[in-house]
């Protein structure tokens, strides 16, 4: 540590924002593209017909019954999905109990349905944009608690990180507005506080959330020392910590009439600012059969209310679930939907996203400032081989995992859609092309890593649309037609991708033909 303050939180600045600066990269970037989990399920789910006109629900629940009757004969829970503001689809789907004399395992099974003829058509088994959200904090790989733990412990650091670069930094806003071009260090220093201060509250909030969201993995002795030890007692204790305030009364519906057709004309007349989500029948066939009601998304922090039907007393009792019962879960609850912006409409998605890229543009260009100053004040030969060893794996990071990210859409496209575990090999394709990229910048000429990446990111993205239009019906073309706005939006999204890669390409190849002439002529006049 530095003698004088300010010294001494630059310096603490600086580790904490490089320990674990390639996993909050990798954090930021797959938090980021969460924010569009619905609209990525879209795309790696073309078989989905869309619903983008008004739709008979009285037929649509009689389809939907009649295929559930027919698939899922057995099954204790049904479920029926009705378009919704993101997820503009009708969708079936059950548990399938385990059946030892036809071996078919205990698993989940979903079917899209046709919104005009009622027919039910199989969807492709991916990871979807739900996989891609949940890699940011459980790191996929290794057990759940190790993820959880370590996504903590890098956020805690990025805490500090932001806290101390406010700190560092006497005139903050005016240093926001400087920008020196064609100064080395310095241009990458004021790229860097860019990215820094134009979303600071975002980095802030989302930070903190964060950690507040893991705060039963990561101080878990708490919960102990109350609770006892064990995961029954942890349950108590989350049972206790999330009981919401219910509202139970009996209603004028005869037992015999309670139906999936009987709670959704209820629930029309109970709650007609409401948008009807989803229906479940769970524990179906038995005396604790009941009915669940969930509702689209809701407008404002708060979330909106879930509905049960039940038969209690020879009566039809309904259940309204409101907000939780504790102010601490309160708390917890709007910090949740702060950071995953569940009450986010689409400009406001939007704002989110572009947010989260610039804070990985924060952590990218804070890795190279780190590399370049390490360069500059390098004298030995062995640490200079380790600050271009750091130095090439995170140039495979930074544009490596954009990469692995679009090779994740393209694997989709690919695998054959028989393969059973083909939503795995989706993640194990993501993860395969970012070591392949970090390998491809460790054994390359330093020089070239830069441009042949962006040129490769570039093509990747570009091509996506290219591979929609030949691997499935859909298209730019099609998608305007049959007013498909999350197809369309997509294609779009990844050819501006595509293009920003492309010019940043161009740019880096500029600077390095510029560089080598100035050599050759420096050499030249020698």
């Amino acid at each position: 540590m530095k003698p004088r303050f300010r010294q001494s939180m630059n310096w603490l600045h600086t580790w904490t924002g490089f320990i674990f600066g390639w996993l909050m990269y990798f954090i930021f970037i797959t938090g980021s593209a969460g924010y569009f989990e619905n609209e990525i399920d879209r795309w790696m789910k073309p078989e989905m017909t869309i619903v983008n006109q008004a739709i008979d629900e009285r037929q649509i629940l009689k389809s939907a019954e009649r295929h559930l009757n027919e698939l899922a004969p057995d099954s204790l829970e049904w479920y029926i999905s009705f378009p919704a503001s993101r997820s503009p689809f009708i969708g079936i789907s059950w548990l399938q109990p385990a059946n030892s004399k036809t071996n078919t395992a205990r698993e989940w099974k979903t079917k899209n349905l046709n919104p005009i003829d009622g027919s039910a058509t199989d969807v492709r088994e991916t990871g979807g944009g739900r996989t891609l959200y949940r890699l940011h904090y459980n790191l996929h790989y290794v057990p759940k608690v190790v993820g959880y733990i370590l996504t903590s412990l890098a956020g805690m650091l990025m805490l500090i990180s932001l806290i101390t670069g406010v700190i560092i930094h006497k005139k903050i806003f005016i240093e926001f507005f400087t920008f020196r071009s064609k100064k080395g260090l310095r241009a990458w220093l004021d790229i860097h506080n860019l990215f820094s201060v134009l979303p600071l509250p975002f980095h802030l909030m989302i930070t903190y959330s964060g950690l507040l969201l893991l705060m039963g993995i990561t101080m878990s002795t708490v919960i102990d020392t109350t609770y006892g030890e064990g995961r029954k007692n942890h349950n108590q204790f989350y049972k206790e910590a999330q009981a919401e305030i219910k509202e139970q009364k009996f209603i004028k519906l005869s037992p015999n009439e309670l139906s999936l057709k009987a709670v959704i004309e209820d629930v029309r007349d109970r709650f007609k600012n409401q948008k009807l989500n989803y229906i479940g029948l769970k524990e179906r066939g038995t005396k604790d059969e009941h009915y669940n009601i969930w509702f689209d998304a809701f407008e404002g922090i708060e979330s909106a209310a879930s509905v049960e039907y039940r038969i209690k007393d020879k009566q039809v009792e309904i259940e309204v679930s409101h907000s939780k019962v504790g102010n601490a879960a309160s708390v917890y609850d709007f910090f949740e939907h702060l950071h995953e912006g569940l009450f986010a409409d689409t400009y406001l998605r939007w704002l989110y996203f572009i947010s989260g890229l610039l804070g990985s543009g924060m952590i990218a260009t804070g890795m190279i400032l780190w590399i370049l100053k390490r360069h500059k004040n390098a004298d030995k030969q062995s640490k200079t081989n380790f600050i271009e060893l750091i130095e090439r794996v995170t140039v495979g990071v930074i544009v490596g995992l954009p990469i692995a990210i679009a090779v994740y859409f393209w694997s989709n496209r690919l695998i054959p859609i028989s393969l059973i575990t083909r939503g795995e090999w989706e993640v194990h394709s993501l993860f395969i092309s970012l070591i392949a990229c970090i390998s491809y910048c460790l054994i390359r000429p330093k020089r070239i890593i830069w441009k042949n990446m962006l040129w490769l990111a570039a093509s990747v993205y570009m091509l996506l649309p290219v591979l929609n239009l030949f691997t499935t019906e859909h298209n730019l073309i099609s998608s305007i037609q049959k007013s498909d706005s999350l197809m369309l939006g997509f294609d779009l999204s990844m050819l501006f991708f595509g293009v920003c890669f492309a010019i940043a390409a161009i740019t880096v190849n500029r600077k390095t033909v510029n560089k080598t002439a100035e050599i050759s002529l420096i050499c030249s006049q020698n």
